[in-house]
């Protein structure tokens, strides 16, 4: 396959087609590729289609989002341990009381301090200490005291306790399953996107050999009317063909450019920076006009799926004899057995993942659910200590008091019903989860029969689709030595050149859609790329990507600008939209009155 370069002249994009490029230009970017010699030549940040992933996982910002969202589940693991940290108070005041016609006093200061404490079985405990002291009596009092409430039904044990702990752990699985998910659908962005520059580029090369062959014809036809052999209508018909198929290479330069935009959206690159691929260019036997006594043809192997050109020689009477020499392939079809690659898809999707994990989830909030339908009753025990003339702290020159308590408190709802009701939306819930799983693991397996089916029936295009390449170069000749012998019209002949130019552009489009179905199936398959820790114990947001030494070495494309600040951006701003209220002009409101 021979390569192309793409190139921008001023700040269009611009592909640029290289048959033969000089042995100094780029001479280590250049690749065999069959059927001739890839080169990235030209102008522009050149950058091949691992590069292109690697950089567009460090900068693309769908998947930046994606990866704060990530974090945000650390902190909700993190937020869902706190209900079980102590919680401390202290309190200090003064107050005092005046009335009319007495001394006023100097009142009274009160410290106050405590903490509460809850434990994933219920348990909630919680200590309180206080002391008041008079300044004008000198008089202390102070008073500690200890309360504890143990759920011994509703409410007891881990299942109630620990439910949030452990939805939040799978909450920041599947986040992380999710974030991986991103990093595999960015893969296959990009591998798509790079796949249509390169379809750009061989669809217009195929739309420019149009061109050439048009101008040929047109100089043939130009000639046979000067010597009168044809009329001034066919010279017609050569022009008109002529100028729609350079319509067709202006439509196909656009497409060129704006598949281009669309990789450096995803690579947050500057649209209006030059980037260069490397893109092979198909060589359907026609870059060099063979002798007389052989030609280069196209076979299809059913048996290999394979599609590529031979060269067949001729014998002194023109008929076609065994080919020989190299074969240098078009197209090359992989196969795979389905069993497996589905096995690996049950065991690999993190679509289905994600699902099995709600199932989880789903099974913690039911067994929570299940909790409520118990009924509240609590041991609950308390111990207290007074002090009256002296501080909690001070010797015992005052009276002192301890009291203690022990027993249960019960809550008995009539019915029940709101608990029921929970448990039941629960139940349902958790057999919503249930469906939704099998219908997971059902759209896995038609996922990748599917694409196995598009990669067998695409194969299959693929080898019909070179036989009528080769068949439609047959009748283009055919028709040009019609044509020179009288036989044909130029009608004839545009109708046969159009026919061919509609192979060659069906098998490119074919043989770029093969390409981008294999993607899919390693897309389908959902085997983990290792970019991001599924286990959910390092930091969240994290991907790895390491940047090859060919982007290391060399400063990175202009990246996409930020937007330009605004008044709008500052919610301080002093616009009016900001600072002030609408207020409504009495004399041009509309009242709806009542029909008579």
């Amino acid at each position: 396959m021979q390569p192309v370069s793409t190139s921008n002249s001023g700040e269009e994009s611009r592909a640029v087609l290289v048959a033969d490029p000089p042995a100094s230009q780029d001479k280590g970017k250049e690749s065999k590729a069959g059927n001739g010699t890839v080169a990235s030549a030209g102008s522009g940040y050149h950058l091949t289609l691992d590069e292109a992933v690697e950089l567009a996982i460090q900068k693309n910002l769908n998947l930046l989002e994606s990866r704060l969202g990530d974090r945000l589940s650390d902190i909700s693991v993190r937020e869902s341990w706190a209900q079980y940290f102590p919680t401390f108070n202290a309190g200090l005041s003064h107050g005092n009381t005046f009335s009319t016609g007495v001394t006023t006093p100097e009142g009274l200061s009160t410290v106050t301090g405590g903490l509460t404490q809850q434990s994933p079985w219920g348990t909630q405990l919680g200590f309180s200490l206080s002391g008041t002291y008079s300044p004008t009596t000198g008089s202390n009092t102070g008073a500690a005291a200890l309360n504890l409430t143990q759920p011994l039904w509703k409410g007891a044990g881990t299942d109630v306790g620990l439910a949030a702990i452990r939805t939040a752990r799978i909450s920041r699985l599947m986040s992380r399953d999710s974030l991986e998910l991103a990093v595999q659908q960015l893969i296959f962005n990009v591998r798509n996107a790079y796949s249509d520059i390169v379809r750009a580029i061989q669809n217009l090369e195929v739309d420019k050999q149009g061109v050439r062959s048009d101008q040929r014809f047109l100089a043939l036809t130009s000639a046979r009317f000067k010597a009168g052999q044809v009329t001034q209508l066919d010279v017609f018909v050569a022009e008109v063909q002529l100028r729609t198929d350079e319509l067709t290479v202006v439509n196909g330069q656009a497409d060129l450019e704006l598949a281009f935009d669309k990789l450096k959206e995803l690579l947050d690159v500057d649209l209006h920076e030059t980037l260069r691929v490397d893109a092979p260019i198909m060589d359907f036997g026609e870059n060099e006009k063979p002798p007389p006594d052989w030609k280069m043809a196209i076979f299809s192997d059913e048996a290999t799926g394979a599609v590529y050109i031979q060269k067949v020689p001729k014998d002194k009477n023109g008929a076609d004899l065994t080919p020989v020499g190299p074969q240098t392939v078009l197209f090359q079809a992989t196969h795979f057995d389905e069993s497996v690659i589905l096995q690996e898809a049950l065991n690999n999707r993190l679509d289905l993942l994600i699902s099995r994990r709600a199932l989880a989830a789903q099974k913690v909030q039911t067994l929570l659910s299940k909790d409520g339908l118990g009924h509240q009753i609590d041991l609950v025990g308390s111990f207290g200590r007074n002090t009256t003339g002296r501080s909690i702290t001070e010797a015992d020159n005052g009276k002192e008091s301890n009291a203690w308590s022990a027993g249960l408190n019960a809550t008995f709802p009539w019915g029940k019903i709101k608990d029921r009701a929970a448990y039941e939306r629960a139940l349902l819930a958790l057999e919503k989860a249930e469906i939704t799983l099998k219908l997971a693991r059902t759209a896995v397996e038609a996922d990748v029969r599917n694409t196995l089916r598009t990669l067998v029936t695409g194969e299959k295009g693929l080898l019909i689709g070179g036989q009528q390449v080769e068949q439609a170069k047959l009748a283009e000749n055919a028709a040009i030595v019609s044509f020179d012998r009288g036989l044909k019209d130029s009608f004839q002949v545009i109708q046969a050149q159009q026919a061919l130019l509609a192979a060659k552009r069906n098998f490119v489009n074919s043989t770029l859609n093969y390409t981008v179905q294999l993607a899919q199936l390693e897309l389908s398959v959902g085997k983990s790329t290792g970019r991001v820790n599924l286990k959910g114990d390092s930091v969240g947001g994290l991907v790895e990507s390491k940047l090859p030494e060919s982007l290391r070495n060399r400063e990175l494309p202009k990246p996409a600008p930020n937007a330009e600040s605004r008044p709008e951006d500052d919610p301080f701003s002093k616009t009016p939209e900001y600072r002030k209220d609408y207020k409504a002009d009495k004399d041009k409101i509309l009242i709806d009155k009542p029909a008579d």
